[in-house]
């Protein structure tokens, strides 16, 4: 299971790594790109598109069963919300690939704010949304409809996300397909336990550690809602108009209808 707390004593669980057969030991690269998924009909509008510029490969993102705990791993790149009211989240699109075409059980979606081009988790989440079972998943490409709506203000935010997916029994693993082309900060890449020995065991660029072919600066993504949500605004002042209540509507009809007979005593004296 990938929890942060477990990962005090994932130095321990490292030492069983030299135990496990030649085959199970897994890869840092999926060695090929996923596929763009089709968004379903009626899907919310598109805020962000980062599906472009396919580098090829890809990094792995996966929670593993117990046995395979100090490769846990998980990545995220980042996004402007460009709308003076936020956007409001309610989907999310990511391009994949399965080494052994498995199948993930669920994902791990989260939201950060963003600190000097890093998610902010001394902060925490923004949104936390775990074990979501994607609304389709095609060669590891998933479409994930969020069970409640993210709410995000205007500036730079996080992505992150986790399959949830064993190794064991053939389905094999699971890898976020990479960008050849760099938009804001560079996509992020942690492995707490260490298994794939990069060192990086709180995010860093993927480049940096040397994951999904170590060249490809971004991942593929795309977020999809609707604008507002988040308050702000343009600052503008909203006037207040007044309403009648029920004695001022009678007393206002009593008037009109006494100025109506007053006029027509007046035409008729004329």
């Amino acid at each position: 299971m990938f929890r942060v707390g477990k990962f005090a004593w994932a130095g321990a669980l490292a030492l069983a790594v030299v135990a496990l057969p030649a085959a199970a030991q897994l890869s840092n690269q999926a060695g090929v790109g996923g596929a763009v998924p089709s968004l379903p009909e009626g899907a919310p509008i598109l805020l962000y598109d980062q599906n472009n510029n396919p580098a090829g490969n890809g990094a792995p993102d996966q929670n593993f069963e117990a046995a395979f705990d100090i490769y846990d791993s998980e990545a995220g790149d980042d996004f402007e919300v460009t709308f003076a009211d936020g956007w409001t989240i309610e989907q999310v699109t990511t391009v994949g690939t399965q080494s052994t075409g498995g199948t993930a059980t669920s994902v791990d979606v989260f939201f950060y704010p963003d600190l000097a081009g890093f998610p902010d988790t001394g902060a925490g989440a923004t949104c936390t949304f775990t074990g979501v079972v994607p609304t389709s998943q095609t060669g590891g490409s998933y479409v994930v409809d969020l069970p409640a709506p993210c709410i995000l203000p205007m500036g730079f935010h996080w992505l992150t996300m986790i399959s949830n997916q064993t190794f064991g029994g053939g389905n094999g693993q699971h890898f976020w397909s990479n960008r050849s082309v760099l938009s804001n900060s560079g996509g992020v890449w942690r492995n707490p336990g260490n298994g794939f020995g990069s060192g990086c065991t709180d995010f860093d660029r993927q480049t940096t550690c040397g994951v999904g072919g170590g060249a490809a600066p971004d991942f593929l993504f795309q977020i999809l809602g609707m604008e507002g949500g988040a308050g702000g605004g343009d600052g503008g002042e909203v006037l207040d108009i007044p309403t009648l209540d029920v004695v001022g509507l009678v007393a206002l009809l009593a008037l009109l209808a006494g100025a109506a007979l007053y006029a027509m005593r007046r035409k008729a004296t004329n």
